[in-house]
C-alpha cells in the first residue's frame, strides 16, 4: 500500500503531498480542488507512468486533439493538460513518487525534451517522404525498488501536447519488464459501468467463488434480492451497462431487469465487483456516494472495508457529501476494528492534505465541524 503520496508540478499542483495514508481513504475538498487529479496521479505512479494509462486518462475525460488534418492520424490524446500550466515545451515535466514501505512504486518522472535528429529518424510515427517535424519527445524515468530505468523509448509528442503512442510489442515490452506482474488498478466514475468491462469483471467473481458477496452489497438497497444473472446472447448487451442483466427476488418467479432499478444500485454493483477485481491492488472512486441516500452510507463503508480488507485492495475515493462522512465515522463507531483502515485526506490550498484518522473523523462528526 502507498504510505505517502507526492506531487511535483502535476497538473494544478505546485508542490503537494498526502501522508498517514491508510487501507480506505476518502478525499474531500472544494470543486476543483484536485481530487481527481490525485486518483489520476495514484493511477500514473502505480503503472510506472505506462503511457498507455497517461492516454487513457486523457481519453477518459474527451481531452483530445484531432491531428487528422495534419498527422492523419484521427483523434489522439491531449496531455499537456498534465503539466503545470497546462502547455507542453522543452523542460516541462512532473515527478510523482511514494513511501510505500518496500519502494515498489519508488517515483516516476515525465519531462518533454526537444527531439534530435536520432529522435526524428525513429520515429514511427512519420514516413521516411514526410515533411513533418517532430519538435519534442515525452522522457518517462520511472524508479522501482532503488532502480531507475532512464532508457525507455521516446515517445513522439506535438507541441500542442498530442501523444502519438507508436504501436507494436517492441514499443510496450519495456513497460512490461518494469513491472512484469503490475498491480490492478480499477478507475470507477460517476457514470461507469462498461457492459463488456462489467462481464469481465463478473466472470472473476464467479470463478473465485465470491458472488454472495456482491449479492449482499446490492441488498443494502434490497433484502428481498437473492440472486443476479448476465445474459450471453449476442447483443444482450446493448449500449447500456445496465441491458443485459436480471436481478432476482425472493417470492417472485419473474426475474427483473437491473435498468429499471436507479442509480444506487448501479454503484453497488460497480462497486462490489470492483473491490473483487482489483485484488492486491488500487480501487479509485470518483464520487463513491453518487446515487447513494444518505440512510445506507454506513452499510456502503462497511462493504468497502470488509472487501478491501478480504482482497488486499486499497481504495482511494472522493466525495462532496457530508453525509458520506458521517457514515464513515458511524461506521468506525460500531466497528471500532475497522479504525486503523480509515482515514480522511482533506485537499486545500496548503502545500499538503490535512490527515484526519478515525478518532478525529468521530470528534469532527460529534462537534460538527466542516472537514469537507
Amino acid at each position: 500500500m502507498l504510505g505517502t503520496l507526492k506531487l511535483d508540478r502535476f497538473r494544478g499542483f505546485d508542490v503537494y503531498e498526502l501522508t498517514n495514508l491508510t487501507r480506505i481513504n476518502l478525499l474531500v475538498g472544494k470543486n476543483n480542488c484536485g481530487k481527481t487529479s490525485i486518483l489520476e496521479a495514484i493511477h500514473l505512479l502505480v503503472s510506472g507512468s505506462d503511457p498507455l494509462v497517461l492516454a487513457r486518462l486523457a481519453n477518459r475525460k474527451g481531452v483530445v486533439n484531432d491531428t487528422d488534418a495534419a498527422l492523419g492520424q484521427g483523434w489522439e490524446p491531449d496531455i499537456s493538460h498534465f503539466f503545470s500550466g497546462h502547455r507542453v515545451a522543452p523542460g516541462a515535466g512532473f515527478r510523482l513518487s511514494s513511501g510505500d514501505g518496500n519502494g515498489r512504486y519508488g517515483q516516476v518522472s515525465v519531462m518533454v525534451e526537444q527531439a534530435t535528429l536520432k529522435d526524428r529518424v525513429q520515429s514511427p510515427v512519420f514516413d521516411d517522404d514526410s515533411n513533418q517535424v517532430l519538435p519534442l519527445v515525452l522522457r518517462i524515468a520511472p524508479q522501482i525498488k532503488g532502480r531507475m530505468f532512464d532508457n525507455l523509448p521516446d515517445i513522439p509528442i506535438t507541441e500542442d501536447g498530442t501523444l502519438l503512442i507508436p504501436t507494436g510489442v517492441r514499443f510496450r515490452r519495456p513497460w512490461s519488464e518494469i513491472l512484469p506482474v503490475r498491480p490492478s488498478v480499477r478507475f470507477v466514475a460517476p457514470d461507469s459501468l462498461d457492459p463488456d468491462h462489467t462481464r469481465t469483471m463478473w466472470d472473476r467473481v464467479l470463478m473465485e467463488g465470491r458472488e454472495s458477496e456482491v449479492i449482499e452489497a446490492l441488498q443494502i438497497l434490497d433484502a428481498d434480492l437473492e440472486s443476479i444473472h448476465f445474459l450471453t446472447s449476442a447483443g444482450s448487451g446493448g449500449r447500456s451497462g445496465r441491458a443485459g442483466v436480471l436481478l432476482g427476488f425472493r417470492g417472485s418467479g419473474r426475474r427483473a431487469p437491473f435498468g429499471s432499478y436507479g442509480d444506487g444500485m448501479r454503484r453497488l454493483l460497480a462497486l462490489s465487483i470492483s473491490l473483487i477485481r482489483t485484488a492486491n491492488g488500487f480501487l479509485l472512486v470518483d464520487g463513491i456516494d453518487t446515487g447513494l441516500h444518505w440512510t445506507i452510507m454506513e452499510d456502503m463503508w462497511r462493504l468497502v472495508v470488509e472487501a478491501a480488507r478480504k482482497s488486499s485492495v486499497q481504495v482511494f475515493a472522493t466525495t462532496h457529501s457530508y453525509d458520506c462522512i458521517r457514515g464513515l465515522a458511524s461506521l468506525v463507531r460500531s466497528r471500532p476494528e475497522f479504525a486503523r483502515d480509515v482515514s480522511i485526506q482533506k485537499i486545500g490550498a496548503l502545500d499538503r492534505a490535512v490527515s484526519l484518522d478515525a478518532e478525529q473523523i468521530l470528534v469532527a462528526v460529534d462537534q460538527d465541524i466542516e472537514v469537507r
